[in-house]
């Protein structure tokens, strides 16, 4: 559904988001069980009920089609969405990835003047031969 470069960074804060409410549960837990007895479990049971109850409405359903109709679908629901201050229509990137193409795009330029003027660095030396052979 999303591109590849959004996927990591969505992992990564979706696995800190769930270790960090594990701590927070980890640690009320027993002031819950403590308080509510035997119905320490309600406050999740009404918190799953929520989230079963949004995810019915509002997320769409995936099962069947592709990302390119799924994404379609999503411009369809949002087009009277107005956002302000957002050039939609020029590529927009990440600055950090925007600083590192523009870096490996000027070493590679530098990389092909000098391999065009003869004076590229290959990274070794030579081999040169010390040993001098003699023939009897």
């Amino acid at each position: 559904m999303f591109g590849a470069r959004y996927v990591s960074i969505a992992m990564a804060l979706s696995s800190q988001i769930n270790w960090s409410c594990n701590v927070i549960i980890g640690l009320i837990f027993p002031y819950l069980v403590k308080w509510l007895g035997p119905y320490s479990f309600v406050p999740f049971a009404v918190v799953l009920a929520l989230t079963f109850i949004f995810a019915l409405i509002w997320l769409p359903e995936t099962y069947g089609t592709t990302p390119e109709e799924l994404q379609a679908a999503l411009v369809k629901k949002n087009t009277d969405t107005v956002y302000h201050n957002m050039d939609i229509d020029q590529s927009y990137g990440n600055p950090i990835d925007v600083e590192w193409k523009e870096a490996m795009d000027k070493m590679q330029q530098e990389d092909n003047e000098a391999m065009n003027n003869g004076t590229y660095d290959y990274g070794f030396e030579p081999i040169v031969s010390d040993a001098v052979t003699k023939t009897e």
